[in-house]
């Protein structure tokens, strides 16, 4: 059985990881690792009750469909004729921390995930399938380029590798079923009333198990791994450190690689002198695409090239 355990370095029992687990890897590996081996989670939100309560309604209706083995009506209506899977395993593949399983046995990771559901095409494959709500003033009619919107790609890719892990013709085109909530009405009365849209996305899930590898090795790795350069946790809590530091508590940032304290890097001319003990000037010249380091370690940037 996979550990719940905060996992330790080089550990030989299996490891669990979820499918969100995996995301916030990708989106920072360093608070990955804080959290999975130090159990330094970063703090959570409010639950998107409203958005659960629609989830919950469309499983409900799905699986009268399932039974009779028809295409919903929302789905005829947007020319659709896919049919919700009939799987033993239905109900298991659904559920919050069992989902649909899968070890990894290079890297001893037991990968999961829960589903919102599964349909079937004319070929027999079978259609992973993502709830998605909101409200607008239009319905939504496609994904763009937003950092969520790349999550909500890999969540459909996360479950496709899995399928397939376990012997599953998939299909590599997902679907998420949008529902965007008409906010534009005059009156509540105590409803609201949706629009639905069947979007189709093209999955490649080729990044999953290289992704695996990584997050192994970062497990495994001494100290802790390099933040993402957006990562907006890593930023507060640096940002937050040197703010704390004016007030006279010595909590800057230090560097991953050598534990030396960190500078702040500081771009343009400056109005006035400026503490060199605390501050690196980098000067007005802006490469374009070139990353900006906030922070710099002037001990070791020369050998690890880190501005």
């Amino acid at each position: 059985m996979a550990s719940r355990k905060p996992y330790e370095q080089h550990q030989e029992t299996v490891f669990a990881i979820s499918r969100s687990k995996i995301e916030n890897f990708v989106q920072c590996p360093r608070c990955f690792v804080l959290d999975r081996r130090h159990k330094v989670a970063v703090p959570s939100g409010p639950s998107f009750t409203l958005n659960t309560a629609v989830d919950t309604l469309l499983k409900k209706e799905f699986d009268r469909h399932r039974e009779a083995g028809t295409v919903h009506p929302i789905l005829q209506e947007l020319g659709c004729d896919l049919v919700p899977l009939k799987n033993a395993n239905m109900d298991v593949w659904r559920e919050n921390f069992k989902g649909v399983r899968y070890l990894h046995e290079p890297t001893n990771l037991e990968v999961f995930g829960a589903v919102d559901d599964l349909w079937v095409n004319a070929d027999g494959e079978i259609v992973v399938i993502d709830y998605k709500s909101t409200a607008k003033a239009t319905p939504v009619e496609e994904l763009g380029t937003e950092r969520w919107h790349d999550a909500y790609r890999r969540q459909i890719e996360v479950y496709q590798w899995l399928l397939r892990q376990l012997g599953y013709k998939v299909s590599s085109t997902g679907y998420w079923l949008y529902e965007t909530a008409r906010n534009t009405a005059d009156n509540f009365d105590q409803k609201l009333e949706f629009d639905a849209r069947l979007i189709a996305h093209e999955g490649n899930t080729e990044w999953v198990e290289s992704t695996l590898y990584r997050i192994k090795d970062a497990l495994d790795g001494e100290g802790l791994p390099w933040s993402s350069d957006n990562c907006e946790v890593c930023k507060f809590f640096d940002a937050r450190a040197y703010a704390t530091s004016t007030q006279g508590e010595e909590i800057y940032p230090h560097c991953f690689v050598c534990g030396e304290v960190k500078k702040e890097a500081r771009y343009g001319m400056p109005a006035g002198p400026v503490d060199e003990s605390r501050v690196v000037l980098m000067g007005c010249v802006i490469v374009p695409g070139e990353v900006r380091p906030d922070w710099l370690c002037t001990n070791c940037e020369s050998k690890n090239d880190l501005n």
